[in-house]
């Protein structure tokens, strides 16, 4: 070949370098102007040695394993058939769940394999209140057969409800059956029901065509064993003697008597007491129940809490009035009003409140609740009984357990929140179209506040108590604090996810089983790779930008990669301020998301620049924006809280990837400790602060082998030059 043939190859190569840059620098633009992620387009799909995925496989492979509409269908249908085996429903039954896809929608994506049981739940709670009550209130239906899944609800009953109150399907509203219902609860609740009740033997539970006695029976025996044990005095002779002799001398008080003597008591009753027993030492609840003194707290039946929840919003203009929305709410909020209340107490409380227009949030702060002429004094409630706070007095566990109780009687999802030596309680609202997550009778900061969590564990930040190494997996009480596993900010996002969606959440969650299944290989080789672990979480995210599983999904799946975690930081829940260069809004979304000019990207703007929950009115000024700050934090922590290690075996070919690893690390630290900085009262600047001086070492060890490299390669110079 001649010279200038050569040049002009050359040429043509360096042009086409050229172009192929200029085309691979586009290319993410062009891909941007059309909103198309191509994903992991084209890779193999992973096997999972399951011939029912073949559908969903080829659904992956298609989109590029991106969450779309065909991948949802298919994952949709799979789930379909593992549930179907399971449950034995007429074909109408199954038209009326395919055409309200709702329920089924939430049991797959609750958690994969799905439970069967939710479903069967709400078909029988259906059946119990109606097509049109399981019409309106679909969603706290599905929230009671959500809580209860590890049971089937009503499966040996043909009437409604075998040990409650509701004995007819006929399920309509009438104000006069309402009373009734009520008046019902009351006697139940009350003496009515007591010692002389024997709880069934197993001879006469209803069984299924295999013989099994039904688990809805299980739990009624239960029921029944547990009110009996509170007025079961065995072979206590003096227990009984001393209950016979309440009941004939109604105008002696308990606590004349229990505080006497073993020789006054005997005076004053002629009952002779066991060698050595004193009268304090007898079992005095059970003695008051068994004489009438007052009745024992007993928790309500599923069933029961459910119907009266509907009824008493079908009250007129009850919703109306400024209630929780009990009817439009999302069943993951709704978790909260599946207790099993006494039903006695929640009437009481919503009658308080249709009388006074609002239920008490205190009662007097008291420890005189303790004494004996307060606690066992007679009535028609329970010592421990939610109205006897309010009349007794307490300290902060019962006086929040009071104040919680009453807001969930009058349908406000409410649960106890635990404080360094305090009880407070938290409530979910909804004002202005939104829902939040407030904190009541509070006395600490939002960080050492904690709720419990109703659904499937969260996918958060970790640290192995063996290996002290942290990172991301779903948090349980081995590998997390109580204090981060229970935050309320997890209930704070809950409630920015549901102000986004309900339907995309749950896709979102769909679209992480999916991820499940097709990396749940003990071989790496045999699972989803890198790049179609992205893909898939990257178009969940963009279902809903709030769900905090997806977000340390991603942080997880980009673990060891400095860059990537700092982008998903910045690009999520920095309010779109860069660390790095300051870039802002839209810019900012685009580089470090990939979700700029989309649909989702505006709702993620909006979401991250002013739309944040508050924990309340109290705590606005210092809550505001907590949530994003704390999944910011979260999954700074996670990455970069240990140093990249030598050994690691994907550094044993390469020292230089290791040490480009380790000052990346350094760098971000360093760069975050400076931010940290600018947030004015950053909760987390301590431990930034703390992380950064433990990479001071790394820096100064960098610095020094720097040096000594430099030394090194002058003194080998000088050896050559002193040879020649």
């Amino acid at each position: 070949m001649s010279k200038l043939k050569k040049m002009l190859f050359f040429a043509t190569l360096y042009s086409m370098k050229r172009l192929l840059f200029v085309f691979a620098t586009l290319l993410p633009v062009f891909a941007l102007a059309q909103v198309k992620d191509l994903g992991a387009y084209k890779q193999p799909i992973p096997i999972t040695d399951n011939g029912d995925l073949r559908r969903l496989d080829a659904a992956l492979y298609d989109s590029g394993f991106i969450f779309n509409e065909d991948v949802r269908q298919e994952y949709f249908d799979h789930c379909l058939l593992l549930v179907t085996p399971h449950l034995k429903f007429s074909e109408k039954t199954w038209d009326w769940l395919i055409e309200h896809p709702a329920v089924l929608n939430a049991t797959f994506a609750l958690e994969y394999p799905p439970n069967p049981n939710v479903i069967h739940n709400f078909v029988k709670l259906a059946k119990l209140v109606g097509p049109v009550y399981a019409e309106k209130y679909q969603q706290l239906l599905i929230a009671f057969a959500v809580r209860y899944r590890d049971q089937r609800l009503l499966d040996s009953s043909l009437s409604a409800d075998r040990y409650g109150i509701i004995n007819s399907r006929n399920f309509t509203w009438d104000p006069k059956r309402k009373d009734e219902l009520e008046q019902e609860v009351s006697r139940r609740q009350g003496w009515s029901v007591n010692h002389d009740v024997t709880p069934p033997a197993d001879g006469a539970l209803a069984r299924d065509s295999n013989g099994s006695i039904y688990k809805d029976e299980l739990e009624k025996q239960r029921w029944m064993r547990q009110l009996h044990s509170q007025f079961d005095l065995g072979n206590d002779n003096d227990a009984k003697h001393t209950a016979n002799w309440l009941k004939k001398n109604s105008k002696t008080k308990i606590y004349e008597i229990m505080s006497l003597s073993s020789h006054a008591f005997y005076g004053k009753t002629g009952i002779k007491l066991s060698e050595g027993r004193e009268p304090k030492q007898l079992p005095w609840d059970k003695i008051a129940h068994v004489a009438g003194r007052y009745p024992p707290r007993m928790e309500g039946a599923i069933t029961d809490n459910l119907c009266l929840r509907i009824m008493r919003y079908e009250e007129k203009g009850a919703e109306r009035s400024g209630l929780f929305p009990l009817s439009k709410a999302p069943w993951p909020l709704l978790l909260l009003l599946t207790q099993k209340d006494p039903l006695d107490e929640s009437t009481y409380w919503w009658n308080y409140y249709k009388g006074k227009g609002s239920v008490p949030g205190y009662a007097t702060y008291s420890f005189d609740y303790t004494k004996p002429e307060i606690r066992y004094a007679d009535g028609p409630w329970h010592p421990d009984a939610t109205p006897r706070i309010l009349t007794d007095g307490g300290v902060c566990g019962r006086l929040s357990t009071m104040a919680e109780f009453a807001q969930r009687s009058i349908g406000t999802p409410a649960q106890g929140m635990g404080q360094p030596g305090h009880r407070a309680f938290m409530t979910y609202s909804y004002r202005n179209g939104k829902y939040f997550a407030d904190m009541h009778h509070s006395v600490d900061t939002i960080e050492v506040s904690t709720v419990g969590w109703l659904l499937p564990p969260i996918y958060g930040p970790v640290t192995d108590t063996q290996t002290k190494l942290t990172g991301f997996q779903k948090m349980t009480g081995s590998n997390s604090d109580a204090y981060l596993r229970d935050n309320i900010r997890w209930h704070i996002g809950l409630c920015e996810a549901m102000n986004i969606g309900l339907e995309g959440w749950e896709d979102s969650r769909m679209a992480l089983h999916i991820l499940d299944m097709y990396t749940a290989a003990s071989e790496d080789w045999k699972n989803a790779s890198t790049a179609q672990q992205e893909a898939l979480l990257r178009s969940a995210m963009l279902k809903n930008t709030a769900n905090t599983d997806v977000i340390f999904r991603l942080a997880g799946a980009r673990k060891g990669n400095a860059s990537k975690i700092l982008d998903l930081m910045q690009g999520f829940c920095n309010f779109f301020v860069s660390v790095t260069d300051g870039c802002t809004g839209d810019k900012a979304l685009a580089r470090n998301t990939n979700f700029g000019n989309t649909q989702a990207g505006a709702d993620l703007t909006a979401l991250l620049r002013n739309n944040f929950s508050t924990a309340g009115n109290r705590n606005t000024k210092k809550t505001k924006n907590e949530w994003a700050l704390f999944v910011r934090n979260a999954i700074f922590k996670g990455a970069f809280t240990n140093i990249p290690d030598e050994g690691d075996p994907k550094y044993a070919h390469s020292r230089i990837e290791w040490v480009r690893d380790k000052n990346a690390y350094a760098k971000a630290v360093a760069e975050e400790l400076k931010y940290q900085k600018r947030l004015k009262d950053s909760p987390f600047l301590a431990d930034v602060q703390q992380l950064n001086d433990k990479y001071d070492k790394v820096r100064l060890a960098g610095e020094q082998d720097r040096t000594r490299n430099v030394k090194e390669e002058r003194q080998r110079r000088e050896a050559e030059e002193n040879a020649w």
